[in-house]
């Protein structure tokens, strides 16, 4: 079991740098699509109170991360191997580029749109990343208090929320599932996440 779990940990890193930031108020479901190059990875996000969760399907089945910032933990989820490796949640989430990144050169305000039914204030952002400056397009909904959709055309990247439901979502979602075996997390992938 742990060979199949270490396996994974690309899949796992992915789904724990997609993480937003949950707004504390914001409570809903929504379908996820990120495009990565030529891959769509479709999945579904739940929010409530501040907790997330993030459901991803692969060739090696459903892996579902949770952030329970009231425990200071995220528990990624291995359905398949009825399995959860649990990590700590540091000061900030992991995943910065799906938040309006604080260490951004400059961002311009390129006024309103309506992106899934929402009013969005569109944002460009100038972020210094590993290959030079990078430029990064946010779409940001004051309802929900976090961005709907956000494009980086130089890594070919995007994430959009769609189909948004907004109202409260089942406890169930926020807690490992009874019964299920908690796993040391992969060599390496601690270390990674020093956010």
């Amino acid at each position: 079991m742990k060979w199949k779990v270490a396996k994974r940990g690309g899949c796992l890193l992915l789904a724990l740098f997609l993480l937003p930031v949950p707004a504390w108020g914001a409570n809903f479901s929504a379908q996820m699509m990120v495009k990565d190059g030529d891959k769509i990875i479709p999945g579904r996000i739940f929010v409530q109170d501040g907790k997330m969760r993030q459901e991803f399907n692969d060739e090696s089945g459903q892996t579902i991360t949770i952030v329970r910032p009231d425990q200071k933990l995220i528990w990624v989820i291995i359905p398949r191997e009825r399995a959860y490796i649990e990590l700590p949640l540091r000061a900030r989430l992991p995943g910065q580029f799906i938040q309006m990144p604080p260490n951004a050169i400059n961002k311009r305000h390129l006024g309103r749109e309506t992106v899934n039914g929402y009013v969005a204030d569109k944002y460009q952002l100038a972020v210094q990343g590993g290959g030079g400056l990078e430029f990064q397009t946010f779409w940001v909904a004051p309802q929900l208090g976090m961005p709907l959709k956000v494009v980086c055309n130089q890594r070919k990247f995007s994430i959009e929320y769609r189909n948004i439901r907004e109202g409260k979502q089942a406890d169930r979602l926020f807690a490992v599932p009874a019964g299920y075996q908690k796993l040391a997390s992969p060599k390496g992938v601690t270390d990674k996440l020093d956010y």
